[in-house]
């Protein structure tokens, strides 16, 4: 028995192997489900169907700016392409993502949506490669690849955009940190759900710079908004949200999508008391996960999936596709891992991350992703952490 222990040790703690071994057996059954998911998408769904909506609330910003937060209105407007399907399909995002939508209404359909997913798939493709790694194309793969990419893809879903500000964010924090801040105020502005950790994070790195200039864009962005629409979208926006998720939790075919805790908090039927007490619960779990990392370290990977899991942690809303944004820092842990233990640790991370990017089972593969990227970063020495840049605005801590 000793002797066993002794060898399943050493084996932990041997060197990992090369990376594309692994990418031998990740990389066709990725292929092949990323096939399924496209063939199940345009036999059931148009082409961009996410992407429309918001087309259409940029296109209703020039005609029907009063009534962009107007359900029924919105789904008239798309009725020309979706038929019968025009329901429940609501404009949700906040009035300063018209500055983007607003431009491309004026488009064609088909060509604004050619000219928005080929800039945003190019800037989170750029943004996702900068992580430090000398497997590029493996870890490309593994990003591209892995089910919530493809399934953000075929739907024209933003989280590309917010994703490439929030990554470029969070890598320049030490060597450019009021660029940082914007970025990460932009990303805020359009995509609040899920960076809602951002502040306590940034709090807790000692990042003030970047906390302030975040806090600038993001209001710079809402006074322009402002400006141009006038405030009357902002107030129906605030007025319109705890409707939207009513509306989100009771339809069975969202519901279905809905990876953050809140999701499988609609399957168990919780409400009242037990609802409030579970969200605080993953919101606080989140929070300290958050502040652990960002004061104890500075490598990317680590901050990328502390920052994006403790949101989806604390967010009562965020979908599958919405797993994207934490494959590159999983990937980063996979093809940097040190030790065979954690090699395996990281890949079991991944894989779980992977399930989660799938409706249906995403609410539960979280958890597997969370569980086993939390082992990883517990798994001393395992792990290149080569830092951010130079010298962030403060030295983590060392306790």
């Amino acid at each position: 028995m000793i002797s066993l222990t002794s060898r399943t040790w050493r084996l932990a703690a041997a060197p990992p192997s090369d990376p594309g071994r692994m990418a031998g057996f990740s990389l066709p059954i990725l292929a092949t489900g990323a096939f399924l998911i496209v063939v199940i998408k345009l036999t059931s769904q148009p082409l961009f169907i996410d992407f429309f909506t918001m087309w259409t609330g940029g296109r209703m910003s020039w005609t029907d700016i009063h009534h962009i937060y107007d359900m029924a209105r919105v789904d008239h407007a798309q009725a020309w392409l979706l038929g019968a399907g025009a329901h429940d399909r609501p404009f949700p995002y906040p009035p300063t993502t018209l500055l983007v939508f607003a431009p491309l209404g004026l488009l064609p359909f088909w060509l604004a949506s050619a000219i928005w997913m080929i800039a945003i798939f190019a800037a989170f493709s750029w943004a996702a490669m900068s992580i430090p790694s000398e497997h590029r194309t493996l870890s490309a793969a593994l990003i591209l690849l892995a089910p919530g990419t493809v399934w953000a893809a075929i739907s024209g879903q933003c989280v590309f955009l917010t994703g490439a500000l929030a990554i470029t964010g969070v890598r320049l924090l030490g060597r450019r940190p009021i660029l940082a801040g914007v970025l990460l105020g932009l990303a805020a502005a359009f995509k609040p759900t899920v960076l809602l950790m951002a502040p306590v994070a940034l709090m807790a790195g000692g990042h003030w710079r970047s906390l302030l200039a975040a806090g600038l864009a993001g209001l710079a962005m809402m006074a322009l908004s402002a400006m141009i629409w006038g405030v009357g979208p902002w107030r129906d926006w605030f007025a319109y949200a705890p409707g939207y998720l009513a509306t989100i939790t009771a339809n069975p075919a969202y519901v279905q999508g809905i990876v953050a805790p809140a999701g499988l908090a609609a399957r168990l039927g919780l409400a009242g008391a037990p609802l409030l007490l579970w969200r605080l619960v993953f919101t606080l779990g989140g929070a300290a996960a958050a502040i652990i990392v960002f004061r104890r370290t500075t490598a990317l990977w680590p901050r990328l999936t502390a920052l994006f899991a403790a949101s989806v942690l604390a967010t009562p809303y965020a979908m599958n596709y919405e797993m994207t944004l934490l494959l590159p820092g999983a990937v980063a842990a996979l093809v940097m891992a040190r030790t065979a233990r954690t090699q395996l640790l990281a890949l079991a991370a991944y894989w779980g991350l992977a399930f989660a990017g799938l409706p249906l089972v995403g609410a539960y593969a979280i958890f597997i992703f969370l569980i086993f990227a939390g082992a990883c970063a517990l798994s001393e020495g395992g792990i290149d952490v080569a830092p951010l840049a130079a010298e962030p605005d403060r030295a983590p801590a060392t306790a």
